[in-house]
């Protein structure tokens, strides 16, 4: 089974709106939030060039950077 971690930001609405739908869709996650943790939203900057946030990372290979939509 695939391991997906959601980086997130505390109040963020496409964050909560990306969990739920994974949730509804029964898929398990990690939730980071990036506003508590400095040095890992530096890490995720860094990483994987996002500047917005939900991310999203499946087996270590980047699936999204902000909303379907591409907000965030």
């Amino acid at each position: 089974m695939a391991k997906t971690v959601i980086y997130t930001k505390t109040s963020c609405p496409y964050c909560r709106a990306t969990m739920e739908g994974y949730r509804q869709q029964g898929i398990a996650f990690e939730e980071i939030d990036l506003s508590l943790d400095a040095q890992t939203k530096a890490m995720v900057q860094s990483k994987y060039g996002a500047k917005k946030v939900p991310v999203i990372v499946e087996d270590g290979k980047l699936v999204q950077i902000g909303d379907k939509n591409g907000n965030g």
